[in-house]
C-alpha cells in the first residue's frame, strides 16, 4: 500500500464504498424513506441523501475495522488489511460519526438521539464474543441497522413514522437479509440460512403486497 493516507483512503473508497451494491443500497434506503412521495423541496432531498451516504460510509468502515482480524485471513487484499494507517482510518470513522450526529441533530434532535442510541447498541454488538460463532443470528442483527437508517432519514424531516413506513422498513430488512445469504458463500452453503431466506422472501412479498394495497 501507499505511504500516503489520502491514497489509501481513496483506494478504500473506490473498493468498498463506490460499488454497485453500495449504490443500490443507497437507492433502496432513500426510496424506502421517501415513500409514498418524494420530499417537497430540493434542500430536504439533498440533506437526506448526504445523511444516508454518511451513515453508509461510517458503518461500512466500522464493520470493516471490527472484522479486521478475520479479514486478514479471509480477505487479505483489502485496503484495511494492508494499510499502515489504521489509526487514521479509525479517526475517519470518528469524524463520520460526529458529522452524522451533527446533521441529524440539526434537522431533528430526536433523530440525533436515535443515532446516539444506535451507535451505543452497535458498539456493544461489535464487542460480543459470539458474533463469529452464531453467524445465522449475527447477520440478522447486523442488518437491523438499515431499517434504523430509514427511520433516521425519514424522521429528520420532522415527520412521524406511520405503520405504513414500518412495513416498508420491514420489507427492506427482508430484502437485505436475503441479499446477504445470496452474496455470502458461507451463508449460502448453510441449509438453515437458505431456508430462512426462503421464509423471508415469502414474508417480503406478503408485506410488500400490504404496502401496495395501502398506497392504492
Amino acid at each position: 500500500m501507499s505511504k500516503s493516507y489520502p491514497r489509501d483512503l481513496a483506494s478504500y473508497v473506490s473498493s468498498r464504498l463506490l460499488t454497485i451494491p453500495m449504490l443500490a443500497l443507497l437507492i433502496l434506503l432513500l426510496l424506502a424513506a421517501w415513500l409514498p412521495a418524494f420530499p417537497n423541496d430540493a434542500l430536504t432531498a439533498v440533506t437526506q441523501i448526504l445523511i444516508t451516504a454518511n451513515l453508509l460510509a461510517m458503518f461500512r468502515l466500522w464493520d470493516d475495522l471490527s472484522d479486521l482480524a478475520a479479514d486478514r485471513i479471509t480477505n487479505p487484499d483489502r485496503v484495511l488489511c494492508k494499510t499502515a494507517h489504521q489509526a487514521s482510518f479509525r479517526w475517519t470513522g470518528v469524524i463520520l460519526t460526529f458529522t452524522a450526529i451533527s446533521m441529524l441533530t440539526v434537522t431533528n434532535p430526536r433523530s440525533g438521539i436515535g443515532f446516539v442510541l444506535l451507535v451505543i447498541i452497535f458498539a456493544i454488538y461489535y464487542k460480543l464474543p459470539w458474533r463469529s460463532l452464531w453467524p445465522r443470528l449475527s447477520y440478522h442483527l447486523l442488518i437491523l441497522k438499515y431499517p434504523c437508517f430509514i427511520a433516521l432519514i425519514y424522521s429528520c424531516n420532522n415527520q412521524t413514522i406511520s405503520n405504513q413506513h414500518l412495513m416498508v422498513m420491514l420489507v427492506a430488512y427482508f430484502i437485505l437479509c436475503i441479499y446477504e445469504v445470496v452474496h455470502d458463500p458461507d451463508l449460502r452453503a448453510d441449509t438453515w440460512c437458505r431456508a430462512l431466506a426462503g421464509i423471508e422472501l415469502l414474508a417480503a412479498i406478503i408485506t410488500a403486497s400490504w404496502v401496495t394495497n395501502a398506497l392504492l
